[in-house]
């Protein structure tokens, strides 16, 4: 049963608690600041999921450079997409490779799962 629960109940409920989050508190919130709670809101649940898309138990201390880089690479992608940081370079990247803002939600997804990955 604890198998079934990590794997399939727990990011079913990351979902639906973090759609449930964001939608009470854009209504919450001022409209001044939603749109950067907004972003915020959708890159932590993203996260969390791909987080607990992973079933292994890791031991996190041993790579704890490989979170750092992450944890930058996070917080870049963030800041970037609630237009905080502006880097012509990487809009010019982006706006090769990325094809819809879908794939940079996949990609924190991804970045969640990444953390816990041996």
């Amino acid at each position: 049963m604890d198998k079934i629960f990590r794997r399939y109940i727990i990011p079913l409920g990351i979902l639906l608690l973090g759609s449930f989050l964001i939608n009470f508190l854009t209504n919450l919130i001022p409209g001044v600041i939603t749109s950067t709670v907004y972003n915020f809101l959708i890159v932590a649940m993203l996260f969390a999921f791909g987080f607990s898309l992973n079933n292994r138990r890791s031991n996190l201390k041993s790579f704890f450079w490989r979170h750092i880089i992450i944890i930058l690479l996070l917080v870049f992608m963030y800041l970037y997409d609630a237009n905080i940081l502006h880097i012509k370079i990487f809009d010019t990247f982006r706006s090769y490779i990325v094809a819809d803002d879908i794939i940079i939600k996949v990609f924190y997804v991804y970045l969640g799962w990444l953390f816990v990955e041996k």
